[in-house]
């Protein structure tokens, strides 16, 4: 199938308009993880103490809110993929988010909470930074996928960085409950304004990935039709499947299912970080600051380990994080002080931060970005189940065990699985024969 741009002039426009999808994709990220685990984590000894749940009855929303989303999932990318779909996707989880914030300040029971936050907080989960770091940068960028991605998923570094020391202040400050509403009302100011400035891919503004000359005419490649373009550009090298197409390949349900085991190892690994240091003898404020750290190192390393995926193959560095953030884990079990914690937060974020580069990099790299939504869709109900399982199981292992050191020796071993998956992901054979970004 051929896509030609409008006719324009042969010069490249001064400011590309990916970047400002990039940009808007740092702050859907931010309030995802901010609002969803790191900011949460926050209110789970509040709501403990005066409502009396346990943390794995308050952890097992996040479960409900996880399936929730893996089961939207499929319906909603294909939507991803559309001209006007993203804008009117993220316009959607927004106002779900920002609704759902505000409802938890009257909250008192425990299936209103698992309702509002589990099931009218999914949408969220599906349509803000899975959706644009996952379908939408990639449409925009292939040479300069890396660094896009890189810069892009940012976001989700930044709400570890500021949500936690935020959120305890404004809860010490007003009490759970507002604490709730006042981050609901920010999702409302910052996220609904954003979405109406999304743009599904770059030609449906005349222009094309990377900002190349728009006076050339790529051919879009499918796997089924791999044909040649006049004029040779990054877009016009890249093959994509369809949803179909992926699936019938071996190299699609490898991913899926190291891409799963990775989740496992996050969710709930990240949502229990400030109990365990409660655990373990640290204030609250001072658990705060190994969030800190791990969202400025992680924030730090990823456009690193977005350039390396433009030049390295992307299958050789999803192994070397996935043995490094292994080895960060363990780093975890040792803490023995103040300083050692923040040291902790700082590796594992040096080390995870590749991740949500390399997953979405490999996903565009070897199945192209025309049906890159659909594509995905297929994969996210595959990590939602294990995602879902984290926080309740992490949790469910500290009620029974009253300690996490079995839960984090799980998570270690997890993630060398991953890499041990990974190695035998190779890209699919049409793919590797068409002219593509290093994978």
């Amino acid at each position: 199938m051929e896509t030609a741009a409008p006719e324009q002039g042969s010069r490249r426009p001064r400011f590309y308009y990916g970047w400002v999808i990039v940009a808007i994709a740092i702050v859907g990220g931010a309030f995802t993880s901010g609002t969803g685990v790191w900011g949460a984590s926050v209110f789970v000894t509040h709501m403990g103490e005066d409502l009396g749940w346990s943390r794995s009855a308050f952890y097992g929303a996040f479960t409900v809110r996880a399936l929730a989303a893996g089961m939207l999932a499929p319906i909603l990318g294909p939507l991803q993929d559309r001209r006007m779909g993203p804008q009117f996707l993220m316009l959607m989880s927004a106002v779900a988010l920002g609704t759902a914030l505000v409802s938890m300040k009257y909250v008192n029971d425990l299936w209103v909470f698992y309702l509002i936050f589990g099931g009218l907080g999914a949408l969220s989960m599906s349509s803000l930074s899975e959706m644009l770091t996952v379908a939408v940068v990639p449409k925009w960028f292939v040479r300069r996928r890396g660094r896009a991605l890189g810069i892009a998923s940012t976001g989700t570094a930044m709400g570890p960085l500021f949500f936690p020391i935020t959120v305890t202040a404004i809860v010490e400050a007003v009490g759970w409950r507002d604490g709730w509403l006042i981050m609901g009302l920010a999702v409302f100011c910052v996220l609904v304004p954003l979405s109406f400035l999304i743009r599904t891919r770059p030609e449906d503004v005349g222009l094309l990935p990377d900002g190349d000359d728009p006076s050339t005419r790529p051919v879009t490649r499918t796997a089924a039709n791999a044909t040649t373009a006049s004029q040779p550009s990054a877009a016009a090298a890249e093959v994509s499947y369809s949803r179909g197409e992926a699936t019938r390949t071996m190299t699609f349900w490898l991913l899926a299912l190291a891409f799963a085991m990775a989740t496992l190892c996050m969710g709930g690994f990240f949502a229990n970080w400030l109990p365990y240091f409660q655990d373990i003898g640290f204030t609250a404020a001072v658990g705060s600051l190994a969030a800190v750290a791990y969202g400025v190192c992680s924030i730090s390393v990823r456009l690193f380990w977005g350039i390396l995926s433009e030049r390295f193959s992307v299958r050789y560095l999803l192994m070397a994080q996935a043995l490094v953030t292994a080895a960060s884990v363990v780093f975890f079990m040792q803490i023995s002080g103040p300083i050692s914690l923040v040291l902790a937060g700082g590796f594992h974020g040096l080390a995870v931060g590749g991740f949500f580069i390399m997953r979405p990099m490999i996903v565009a790299n070897y199945f192209g970005r025309q049906h890159i939504g659909a594509v995905n869709s297929i994969i996210r109900p595959i990590t939602t189940v294990s995602g879902s399982m984290s926080p309740v199981l992490i949790a469910g292992l500290y009620d029974i065990r009253g300690s996490y050191m079995l839960a984090f020796s799980a998570i270690v071993a997890a993630w060398l699985c991953v890499a041990s998956i990974v190695s035998f992901a190779r890209p699919p054979s049409r793919q590797r024969a068409a002219v593509a970004p290093p994978t």
